[in-house]
């Protein structure tokens, strides 16, 4: 019986990661706030905690413990204890701990996570476990296709509102698409080198084909490069037998594959408003010399552990160039840079440049001993790869140490015999361990469920009740708190508006009022260095000026401390200027207009907004230049022309009188 149970948990182990890389890649739900990412870090969770659970049964029925010895192993540890380190002297600890919202990985939660995935996977994994992980991948990677193609095309396969437009895929973006079906691709070669019979040839060949369809519609450097090298590392370590059998099957995919790609990506030699989808939106993405200045400048103020993880936000609000103003994307507050490595750079400083940098090395080296046994090599060497020029995700690096994992397959397995004590020590431990991480995953998922049943409700009292309850649930997230000051906001501000308050609706005014300040400040107190949470704050802050006592003075402070964390941003000298002129204390307003204008010169509403200001202080020469600037900045059609235009006729008679 002992036995039996003991085998039924290897067994589960097993179908679990068979079931994970099928599913997990493609793992969605729809009733959280952010549907991808969240959901598949959590299955993963769970996942872990059911897998060890059941690897420590076995240990206590069989009084042994199996573990399997990787040349990878030191390496994935270094990077735990890199991200450990990195956490503790991190600029923002909780954000390190628990994630950038929508960006969980690398934080120490999800680098936990993934470690414990890569050991289990390592120490369990069978041969014929691997076989039906490949399948898996191979499944999920076809269905991923299958359901973006249509989409692209402007079929909503699925019918729902949130799914309802061409960039919808179940893995998050095109890019994570393009990433996971280039870096499998090479495992489709394979199965089509081996392939025994005509149909299964067919079979594969098509797969090929329209993975690299995919991947020109999508026209993503990542896809390009995940299939380049993926298909290149299958070709350089399969039989060169299999090569010469499928050899027409090949060419025919390739030029098949080169008339469609041709068509798609040269327009002047085809007509291609005839079936592509001429409006699909192309990701934006942080440009490689803004992500390298941000990197290094945050590398030079913490050298050896850098800022800490998933700490890219702050970096980038407090490090960027200011020729970033200069760029097409000068309003965005990018969370990730470029690359992943430089992420490393920047967020982990030299010990996460060195474990890269170990890891790859060591991957290599165990590529080239084992590189006709490892059968999932060439999926690590794509997403290695495609890491110069894309972040990483959950689902990639669920992929990526899958893979590194297997390598070890043909390895034999050390079995350490030891007693019932030790083994019931070790149950305990993990049953401990394992409770915690599951009502720590309960939580966070329960709050995220309620908050995104918040943003969805019509009821306006539901809403602040379902908010209230995620940010008790879960408080240490930041956006909840937001969330929650913004909807008290709201409320207090309907109630005021109703025809005759009565007393107890002036108390509830106050109440919510009082609410969303202290939530708009708990946000900050969490993430001190983030320029949003003190912009948020300085916005409640200015509406309640004549009826909060010191409104003003402390909407100057949040203001003066979001431009500290965001020195090179116009935008909030705008905001801050505007508070000042709303005060009627010009001369400090026309200060911050000006430092917008020197931080971005063609920047129409500042010099509108620096004109409006030196009218009000009797600077009309002033006052006709900057309004004329602004003019020469503007479409004559945009909103607010011919205002400026009305008031620089007016400044002009003025002076000519």
């Amino acid at each position: 019986m002992r036995a039996d149970i003991a085998r039924w948990a290897e067994k589960f182990i097993n179908l679990k990661i068979i079931v994970l890389a099928f599913l997990l890649p493609i793992f969605f739900l729809p009733v959280t706030t952010e549907f991808f990412e969240f959901n598949k870090l959590i299955l993963l969770t769970i996942a872990i905690i059911l897998g060890f659970v059941a690897w420590a049964i076995k240990a206590v029925l069989t009084g042994r413990m199996d573990t399997r010895r990787n040349p990878l192993d030191i390496p994935i540890l270094i990077l735990w204890t890199v991200t450990l380190v990195a956490t503790i002297f991190s600029d923002s600890w909780a954000l390190s701990v628990i994630g950038q919202y929508a960006r969980w990985y690398p934080s120490l939660f999800s680098i936990t996570v993934i470690t414990l995935l890569y050991f289990l996977i390592s120490w369990n994994l069978k041969r014929e476990t691997l076989v039906w992980a490949v399948r898996g991948f191979l499944a999920s990677s076809a269905l991923a296709v299958l359901l973006f193609l249509p989409q692209y095309f402007g079929l909503n396969i699925l019918g729902q509102t949130w799914s309802d437009r061409p960039t919808f895929t179940p893995l998050g973006s095109p890019t994570i698409l393009a990433l996971f079906i280039g870096s499998v691709s090479g495992l489709a070669l394979r199965e089509l080198l081996a392939s025994k019979t005509r149909l299964i040839t067919w079979v594969w060949t098509a797969s090929l084909a329209l993975t690299i369809a995919a991947l020109a519609l999508i026209n993503s450097p990542v896809g390009w490069i995940a299939l380049a090298v993926s298909i290149l590392a299958s070709l350089l370590t399969s039989p060169a037998e299999g090569l010469r059998r499928v050899k027409p099957y090949l060419i025919g995919t390739l030029a098949a594959s080169l008339v469609f790609t041709a068509v798609v990506l040269i327009p002047p030699l085809f007509d291609k408003s005839t079936f592509l989808n001429q409006d699909f939106p192309k990701e934006i993405s942080l440009d490689l010399q803004t992500s390298w200045s941000v990197a290094a400048t945050s590398f030079r103020q913490k050298p050896f552990w850098g800022s800490g993880p998933s700490t890219f936000l702050v970096d980038f609000t407090r490090y960027k160039p200011l020729r970033f103003n200069q760029t097409d994307f000068w309003t965005l507050r990018f969370e990730k840079p470029l690359s992943e490595y430089l992420g490393a750079f920047a967020e982990e400083g030299l010990l996460g440049v060195f474990t890269w940098i170990l890891l790859i090395a060591v991957f290599f080296k165990t590529a080239i001993r084992n590189r006709r046994s490892w059968v999932l090599m060439p999926v690590a060497a794509a997403t290695f790869a495609s890491l110069f020029v894309t972040n990483a995700t959950i689902a990639s690096t669920f992929v990526l140490f899958l893979t590194l994992a297997s390598s070890s397959i043909d390895e034999p397995k050390d079995t350490q015999f030891t007693t019932n004590a030790k083994t019931t020590a070790l149950l305990l431990a993990v049953l401990f361990l394992g409770t915690l991480g599951f009502l720590w995953t309960y939580r966070a998922y329960s709050a995220e469920v309620m908050h995104r049943r918040s943003l969805t409700s019509q009821n306006a009292q539901q809403v602040y009740d379902l908010q209230t309850r995620a940010t008790q649930r879960f408080p240490w997230r930041a956006e909840y708190h937001l969330s929650l000051s913004q909807t008290s906001f709201i409320l207090a501000n309907q109630i005021a508006t109703t025809e005759d308050p009565t007393e107890e609706d002036q108390e509830n005014i106050k109440i919510l009022v009082a609410q969303s300040i202290s939530s708009a400040r708990r946000a900050t107190e969490l993430f001190p260095l983030n320029a949003g949470n003190w912009e948020s704050l300085a916005q409640i802050y200015r509406s309640l000026i004549g009826l909060a006592k010191d409104a003003e003075n402390w909407a100057a402070d949040s203001y003066q401390k979001a431009i500290t964390s965001d020195l090179f941003n116009p935008l909030l000298r705008i905001s801050f200027g505007g508070l000042y002129y709303q005060l009627g204390q010009y001369d400090q307003a026309a200060d911050q207009f000006r430092a917008a204008v020197n931080l971005k010169p063609d920047y129409a509403n500042a010099h509108y907004n620096l004109g409006r200001t030196y009218k009000e202080l009797g600077k009309t020469d002033l006052a006709i230049q900057e309004l004329e600037q602004a003019l020469k900045l503007t479409n004559p059609e945009a909103e607010g022309y011919e205002e400026a235009q009305q008031i620089l006729e007016e400044l002009e008679t003025e002076q000519g009188e």
